[in-house]
């Protein structure tokens, strides 16, 4: 004859005078579970294995006592669940502690801004390779940049990784919509919508919004054109173009062009990285100017038709091709 479910908590709690976590087999959830407490999981179904293993060495779960239909697990040491999220916010708080790594605990935000940039490229060079393995460890890395710069927010009163996530989940949901809230999409430009919500988003009190917000300044020139032309062409907007007396319909063709520009610079004495870093900010300039003309007639961008941009563009010092 089976227990009744209040006898088969007091057999669980007796193995745990202290408290423990209660997750049926069912729910078990690799995002939010975490073994730093005692965890009883409730025999509901079939139990994941492969998830638990990424928690728990095998002989653990090989041992694992069984109470009245719950398999008890053991808590995990505060650094022995690796594979936990929090693990990583608590080596880093660890690592900064008064008895913590003399390294980590004299560095600054400034002073691993460095580290967080060769972290990015570092990750950009094993995408570039297809080498997963290779990523997986790079994004470890750049996962640590994030909470070490956490923790020292935290040291200092402004945020802590909670609010870090809680920051990114919100923006995320917001501008997902139609995944989220249930909108329909039938009719509606993606790229648009994500424009329009971003806008919503800016505090009035902090100026005009631009459609080029959110460009990083120190993007190398030649990312920051593609960024910059990318949220323009979100609008139908489009930068000034030097017809080729050639065609461009090959990357690697793409690459001997602009190898063979970047030669021509340096030979007339032209610094190319300069030279289209200056582009990029005519072109922005050009773009706020459409904008304002656009905000004193009461419009958003997206609201005129391709005639419409390309006489706005004109009227402002350039020429625009329209999709």
């Amino acid at each position: 004859m089976s227990s009744s479910p209040s006898e088969a908590l007091r057999a669980v709690l007796e193995h745990w005078p202290g408290g423990v976590d209660i997750v049926p087999a069912s729910t078990l959830d690799r995002h939010s579970f975490a073994p730093t407490r005692p965890v009883a999981v409730l025999l509901d179904a079939p139990v994941d294995r492969a998830l638990l293993l990424k928690h728990y060495p095998a002989e653990t779960l090989a041992r694992a006592p069984s109470a009245e239909g719950f398999l008890l697990l053991p808590a995990t040491a505060p650094f022995g669940d690796l594979a936990s999220l929090g693990a990583v916010t608590r080596i880093a708080e660890r690592l900064r502690a008064p008895d913590g790594c003399p390294w980590d605990r004299e560095q600054t935000h400034a002073s691993l801004r460095p580290h967080l940039l060769e972290e990015a490229y570092e990750a950009l060079e094993a995408l570039d390779r297809g080498d997963l393995e290779t990523l997986r460890d790079e994004l470890g890395d750049l996962l640590f940049q994030i909470a070490i710069h956490a923790q020292l927010a935290a040291e200092e009163g402004a945020f802590d990784m909670a609010d870090v996530s809680r920051s990114i989940g919100e923006k995320l949901i917001r501008r997902h919509p139609h995944v989220f809230a249930g909108t329909s999409l039938a009719g509606t430009d993606l790229l648009v919508q994500w424009e329009q919500i971003k806008r919503r988003e800016k505090d009035p009190d902090d100026g005009a919004t631009s459609i080029l917000d959110g460009v990083p300044r120190s993007l190398p020139a030649l990312f920051a054109a593609e960024r910059l032309q990318e949220r323009a062409a979100r609008v139908k907007l489009r930068p000034p173009r030097i017809e080729l007396p050639l065609d461009v319909d090959d990357p690697e063709f793409l690459g001997e062009l602009l190898f063979g520009l970047v030669a021509e610079a340096r030979e007339r004495g032209f610094d190319a990285e300069t030279a289209l870093r200056e582009a990029n900010e005519r072109f922005a300039r050009r773009v706020g100017r459409v904008e304002q003309r656009a905000r004193v007639e009461g419009r958003e961008l997206e609201s005129y038709d391709d005639a419409q941009l390309r006489a706005m563009w004109e009227a402002t010092g350039g020429e625009v091709q329209t999709a």
